[in-house]
């Protein structure tokens, strides 16, 4: 009766080797997932997959720019309103000044200090309108003009509409008032912030930065002092200029609101898409360990058989030629 050998042991050694590669390749998979904490490595692994991760991750970059440059906008900002803040209070200074020489005990010497003292704080304030940031001067009018829709006359010691003419309530009556919020908007002249805060295209914030050098922010002021009158008149004056400033403050404080919930909403919505890409891209450990020892254990089975298998075809080829 013919012997027949079938199988592996037909094939010696070089029947499991596919079987052997199969298990190395598995194994080296496990290997590279473990060792890189992700599931998928290469496009091959799973090419949706990997196509969704990757726009994800570029999206997460890109929030974490946005959040980046919301804190530089902060940091522009804070400047600014620094320097405004010291305009307010040389403002202030300027007219408690303007205050004191409106009383008739003070004789004209007493005068011609105060008012040396006043144009000295107004030269200050050209000092702090011209603070930079980055080398970019933030407070001469690069960066925004305001439209007013009245204007101080000193002759007459009003405020009138824009063209002149007299303000008057809802009954056609004149009225004397001081320059208010309301009163400003911006013009449209092009000059603008803007602080890209977002990742995708126009996803910013736009503000703008008022002139406010001397010659802006006291243009309807006549810092004189020399009279009782003219320093009731500088009061004033010193009013509208007080409230530009607090105008421009006030711009500056709501938009820092406004960074500081993009930047809250740009750090919730990171993690959140870090999330999502976990899910999708991290490896699950446990799994990839038990396959990893999975593999290994036919790995090494694999390689004990095909030693096994070479011993035994050669224990055949003996028998029979013996036979």
């Amino acid at each position: 009766m013919p012997m027949t050998i079938h199988g592996p042991y037909a094939r010696g050694a070089d029947g499991l080797t596919t079987i052997y590669n199969t298990n190395q390749n598995a194994m080296a998979k496990s290997i590279e997932k473990v060792s890189t904490g992700q599931k998928i490595n290469h496009a091959g692994d799973d090419p949706a997959a990997k196509a969704i991760s990757d726009k994800m991750l570029a999206q997460i970059r890109s929030l974490d720019q946005g959040e980046q440059n919301t804190q530089n906008a902060n940091a522009f900002l804070k400047i600014a309103d620094a320097s405004i803040s010291s305009m307010v209070d040389i403002i202030t200074s300027m007219r408690e000044k303007a205050i004191q020489a409106s009383s008739d005990y003070l004789s004209a010497e007493d005068r011609n200090a105060i008012q040396l003292e006043i144009d000295q704080l107004a030269a200050q304030v050209d000092s702090a309108a011209l603070v930079k940031y980055n080398g970019r001067t933030l407070l001469n009018g690069d960066f925004g003009t305001i439209q007013e829709a009245v204007r101080y006359d000193a002759d007459t010691n009003k405020f009138t509409n824009a063209d002149g003419t007299a303000i008057v309530d809802e009954n056609g009556d004149e009225v004397n008032r001081d320059l208010q919020f309301t009163d400003m908007t911006w013009k449209n002249d092009g000059n603008s912030v803007y602080f890209q805060t977002g990742p995708d295209k126009d996803d910013g914030i736009l503000t703008h930065l008022m002139d406010m050098t001397k010659e802006a922010l006291f243009k309807d002021v006549n810092l004189d002092v020399s009279t009782i009158e003219k320093s009731q008149d500088t009061i004033k004056g010193l009013d509208s200029a007080l409230t530009r400033a607090l105008f421009q403050q006030t711009v500056i404080g709501s938009v820092q609101q406004r960074l500081d919930y993009t930047a809250t909403n740009l750090q919730e919505t990171t993690a959140n898409t870090q999330d999502a890409l976990s899910t999708i891209k991290d490896a699950d450990m446990a799994r990839e360990m038990t396959n990893y020892v999975k593999h290994n254990m036919l790995l090494q089975a694999t390689q004990a058989m095909m030693a096994n298998a070479n011993t035994t075809l050669s224990s055949f080829i003996d028998l029979i030629k013996q036979g």
